[in-house]
This record gives C-alpha cells, sequence and structure tokens, in this order.
C-alpha cells in the first residue's frame, strides 16, 4: 500500500505538469490574430515600441516591435512571443524604449485630395459586389487607378490584384506600392471605388501582399469587430 501511494500521486500530477509545459511552449508568431495579440501590441505601446493602435494582427510591425523589445532586453531576437518574452514584457521590470521625439504616422501622407465621392454605408455597398467581380479603384490624391477583385467581406472588402495579362498586373502592383511601400499592413491610403457608375468614398489598406482591405463608411476591422478611426477619417476627406 506505501508504495502504491507515491505512484498514485505522481500520475495525478503528471496532467497538470504537461498543461503546464504546453503553455510554456505556445508562441506568438508572425500571421497569429486574436485577443493574445491585441494585449502584446497593448504592451509594446506602453513600453514605447510599439506606435501604432492594436489591431490583432501579428504582421510585419509587430513583428519587428517585438525583435527591438528582445534586442533591448538581452534576449534572442526573434520577433516571435514565447513564454520567456511574455514573462520580460508583463514583469515591473520590464524595459522601456528610449525616449524619441518623433512618432511616424501609421497612414501614408497623401497629397492634396482632387476628387470625392458618395459615402455610402458597407452594408449597401456588401450588397453591390459580386464576387470575383473586377472593380476600379482610384488615388483620391493623384487620380491614377488601379482594378482589384472583390474575394469576400463581412466587415469590409476583402479583395485582390485583377489582371488580365502580366503586363496589367505589374501596373496595378507598381500604383500600390507607390500609394502604400510594400511592407506596412497599417499604411492607408483614401481612394475612390467606382461602383455601378459611381464613386464611393473609400479608404485602402495594403501590406504588399495579395492580401487588400478596402474600408467604407461603417466598415469594420475582422479582429474583435473594431471600428478604424483612420480609416473613417480618410473616407470623410473624400465624401461630398
Amino acid at each position: 500500500m506505501k508504495r502504491i501511494l507515491p505512484i498514485l500521486l505522481v500520475l495525478l500530477l503528471l496532467p497538470v505538469f504537461g498543461v503546464r509545459a504546453d503553455e510554456e511552449e505556445k508562441l506568438i508568431v508572425s500571421g497569429d490574430k486574436g485577443e493574445e495579440v491585441v494585449r502584446v501590441q497593448e504592451r509594446l505601446f506602453d513600453l514605447g515600441y510599439y506606435t501604432y493602435k492594436p489591431t490583432g494582427s501579428f504582421r510585419t510591425v509587430t513583428k519587428t516591435a517585438v525583435m527591438s523589445y528582445q534586442a533591448a532586453s538581452g534576449m534572442m531576437s526573434d520577433g516571435s512571443v514565447g513564454s520567456e518574452t511574455l514573462r520580460a514584457l508583463f514583469s515591473r521590470e520590464a524595459k522601456r524604449v528610449e525616449f524619441h521625439a518623433q512618432i511616424p504616422l501609421s497612414f501614408t501622407a497623401q497629397g492634396t485630395i482632387t476628387q470625392k465621392g458618395t459615402a455610402l454605408d458597407w452594408k449597401t455597398v456588401r450588397e453591390m459586389l459580386t464576387e470575383n467581380g473586377f472593380y476600379r479603384v482610384r488615388n483620391a490624391a493623384t487620380g491614377e487607378d488601379v482594378v482589384l477583385a472583390f474575394i469576400s467581406g463581412e466587415n469590409h472588402a476583402e479583395m485582390k490584384i485583377a489582371f488580365q495579362s502580366i503586363t496589367q498586373r505589374n501596373n496595378n502592383t507598381r500604383s500600390l506600392e507607390k500609394w502604400l511601400g510594400t511592407d506596412n499592413s497599417f499604411y492607408k491610403c483614401a481612394v475612390l471605388f467606382e461602383l455601378d457608375g459611381q464613386w464611393i468614398a473609400a479608404s485602402m489598406q495594403w501590406d504588399g501582399s495579395e492580401h487588400i482591405c478596402v474600408y467604407f463608411k461603417d466598415s469594420r476591422s475582422n479582429v474583435l469587430g473594431f471600428a478604424d478611426a483612420e480609416h473613417a477619417s480618410n473616407i470623410k476627406k473624400v465624401s461630398y
């Protein structure tokens, strides 16, 4: 009986230690989305490494902020958030960034708006969009156009570069690079969206990949349904 009790005790404790071990190994990495990412972004913002509003999407800017924090804290700077990084981030001794006099804007500095359109709410726009349909989108400052294809959308329009030839694809890509850069998913641009012969006020976001987000009046983020003040500001600028 004396031998059996210790064995039973070990067996009872194993699941507990197993769960804790799994939690220790868990990583938050580039491409992840959700509340955990929001908390990491908020903490990095508090410490001065992340200068944008939390989105819940772990992309290039968040990874860069994590790497900066890890380097400043003497940790391996790989941009992923494991147990060691989490403990350091939320500890009382967490290292804050040195003060910087200039904070970068989270959306592009567009030129003077030269064209405006109708502010149509997202629900109405969504009903008018056709899946895989091609739509012309115009930079409201420069008047330059690109053609995008509508994929889907619950809170805003999810789109991709549309093309019928390699030349057209390259031209569209070059235009987007001029408007929004190539690897910053936080840059935003005020645009006009052609729909059934009329121009609709909108705001566009692109991170250099195939994925493009277009916001309209009352659109929201897919992450926790957040409203986006910067997109709303862009839409207001190009609305009659």
